[in-house]
């Protein structure tokens, strides 16, 4: 049994630097959504899914994915890159996951850079947009490895 990596970025490939951390960790095979079509989850040990967050959500192309899939008894988890970098966003796909069938061994959240003007002239937007500029960054990419080394541990690859 292998591993699995999917995930979306659409905007400036932060997620894609994280999916590719934790694909190099684990031996896993890693595909972006665009080329999801046909995957046979039945052969894969370990499934990530990951996205950006685009609008306060996760990308509706890996919810309409994830609906496809039978998931009983996958072990599965979840990672997202968003200005703020908070777990929270990562929740209404676990809940998905979880009605799935899926069992949840880990979320992952950090920071990646966007420009806020790109979305909206809110202010509060501009301030996380600059504090958000160089990520992922190092530091991100260690918290990320330090993660995937405990979902390989739990997950038994």
């Amino acid at each position: 049994m292998k591993s699995l990596i999917i995930y979306c970025s659409d905007y400036r490939n932060n997620t894609e630097k994280i999916a590719r951390v934790f694909a190099e960790e684990t031996g896993s095979e890693l595909i972006n959504i665009k080329d999801a079509g046909d995957v046979d989850i039945d052969k894969y040990k370990l499934i990530g899914f990951g996205s950006g967050v685009y609008k306060e959500n996760l990308s509706p192309k890996l919810f309409n994915l994830v609906e496809k899939f039978n998931l009983k008894d996958k072990k599965v988890f979840v990672f997202s890159t968003s200005g703020v970098g908070i777990t929270f966003y990562n929740n209404k796909l676990i809940k998905l996951l979880v009605s799935k069938g899926a069992k949840i061994i880990g979320s992952f959240a950090c920071k990646g850079s966007f420009m806020a003007r790109e979305f909206s002239n809110n202010k509060l937007f501009d301030i996380i947009g600059r504090f958000s500029q160089g990520h992922p960054n190092d530091k991100d990419i260690k918290k990320a490895e330090r993660f995937i080394i405990r979902v390989k541990e739990t997950s038994d690859l």
